[in-house]
């Protein structure tokens, strides 16, 4: 009796464990598409194994995003072993648009909400220009490759990608079929008896964009559907309750800081604070606003499975040389190498390959390097700003222990021109010089000055004494 109290019991706990507490969960494909969306999906996908679930319902609501984003996400529905759909909704994007589509087209099959569209996936680049026809020719490969796979047609794919490309419904011996506007034309002039063109369904420079009921009157979607509940039936999903992923706090993170505007921007601002640094070393200030600001941005793609510890490295080692830099006299092989590293770590940090395997790769490799040189010219904009304020700017200024005598507050200001001093730190332009024993923030009028180095007064203007070279 107690052995089978004991199977009975051992059955049971192993039952509950195979079961699922939801045999369905629903994961959502809302905003732009990006890294951040690529580890939602994964984490997703991780939940979905742990708690075995059967099924996988994607409603997706999206404007766009990232070719690269959204192939990664189908290849992971593709590789996960889990039954999946799409359901297109309306929302705020009006549907699946641009890599949205690219995702539904890689799950298993496409529902649609009535007021929901499906297409218009012509690839840009990262500053809103259309792709070139190299990439335009990859995105649309793609396109028709997932088609195939899924067993809808691949014409309509293609034309959601390709200007170029025309299509036709015709009708020929009774059968209908989609054709291109070549095959159009051959059939017109070979069988014109049993020829009959029943609509033009994309014309030449459009993208394709389907509603719901063309969608589905053309087979690209299983069904049309109001609910998620009519969804699940219609894709036929297990019965049961359906469990739904939320967005988690660190992957809103993700997607606010990999916008390349936000990227962009605090690149930028870690440039001036560097080189602010270095025109005044030992502030610490700077220094420390730089680090957060290219922490932030390698924080984020970290989390975006973007920046591994390489390009972190290379940072930390660009960073080093630049410190020994600041205290090196000119400007030689040891800063050069360091905004070189730099440089290679931030756009290796934005991509997920290092040596571009395709059309659409060298494209955002183009993309990236735009995106840190305008960010470095927009430094060099601020740092000319801060450049022509920082010496009357006293939070700028190094803070020194012993008693300094500022220009402007001594009555004899307009005695110190012409006479001559010693710098007694780096003018980088900023820094101090000990003139008839007294201890002056000066700025170098030019060059930058050694410590050491004996300086003239050329002008005082304010609060700021510019000197030269003696």
């Amino acid at each position: 009796m107690r052995t089978l109290l004991l199977t009975v019991l051992l059955a049971g706990i192993a039952l509950a464990d195979a079961a699922p507490a939801s045999p369905v969960l629903v994961v959502p494909i809302r905003d732009e598409i990006g890294p951040a969306t690529v580890s939602f999906v994964k984490r997703s996908l991780a939940q979905a194994r742990h708690d075995k679930v059967s099924f996988l319902l994607f409603e997706v609501n999206t404007p766009g995003g990232r070719v690269d984003s959204a192939l990664d996400i189908a290849n992971l529905i593709d590789q996960c072993g889990i039954p999946s759909a799409a359901w297109v909704r309306a929302g705020d994007f009006g549907g699946a648009q641009s890599a949205g589509a690219l995702i539904s087209l890689s799950t298993g099959m496409i529902v649609m909400e009535t007021a929901a569209t499906i297409g218009s996936a012509h690839p840009v680049d990262s500053s809103g220009v259309l792709a070139s026809e190299k990439v335009v020719s990859w995105v649309s490969a793609t396109f028709r490759a997932w088609a195939e796979k899924r067993g809808v047609s691949p014409l309509l794919a293609m034309g959601m990608v390709d200007t170029d490309l025309e299509i036709y419904e015709i009708e020929l011996g009774g059968v209908r079929k989609l054709v291109d506007g070549d095959e159009h034309a051959r059939t017109k002039e070979i069988a014109a008896a049993d020829f009959k063109v029943l609509r033009e369904v994309k014309a030449k420079g459009k993208l394709l964009n389907l509603t719901a009921s063309e969608a589905l009157a053309l087979g690209f979607s299983r069904a049309t559907v109001a609910s998620r509940e009519a969804a699940l039936a219609a894709v036929q999903a297990p019965a049961g309750p359906a469990a739904e992923m939320s967005v988690s706090w660190s992957e809103h993170f993700v997607a606010f800081i990999t916008q390349g505007m936000i990227s962009g921007l605090l690149i930028s601002l870690g440039f001036i604070f560097i080189w602010t640094e270095m025109k005044a070393p030992g502030v610490g200030a700077p220094a420390l606003l730089a680090a957060a600001c290219f922490g932030l941005v390698f924080f984020g793609h970290y989390l975006a499975g973007l920046a591994q510890a390489t390009e972190i490295l290379l940072f930390v080692l660009g960073a080093g040389l630049l410190v020994v830099e600041a205290f090196t006299p000119g400007f030689g092989v040891a800063g050069i190498s360091g905004i070189f590293l730099i440089g290679a770590s931030l756009v290796l940090s934005l991509q997920n390959f290092v040596v571009p395997g395709n059309a659409y790769q060298w494209n955002s490799l183009a993309g990236n390097f735009l995106l840190l040189t305008s960010a470095m010219g927009g430094a060099i904009v601020g740092f000319m700003v801060l450049l022509r304020f920082l010496p009357q700017t006293p939070m700028f200024h190094r803070l020194v222990l012993e008693e300094q005598v500022r220009a402007a507050e001594t009555p004899a200001a307009a005695t110190l021109v012409g006479r001559t001093g010693v710098a007694l730190t780096p003018l980088r332009p900023g820094g101090k010089a000990e003139v008839d024993g007294m201890t002056v923030d000066v700025v170098a009028e030019s060059d930058f000055v050694d410590a050491g180095t004996a300086v003239t007064i050329l002008r005082v203007d304010g609060p700021s004494v510019f000197v030269r070279r003696a």
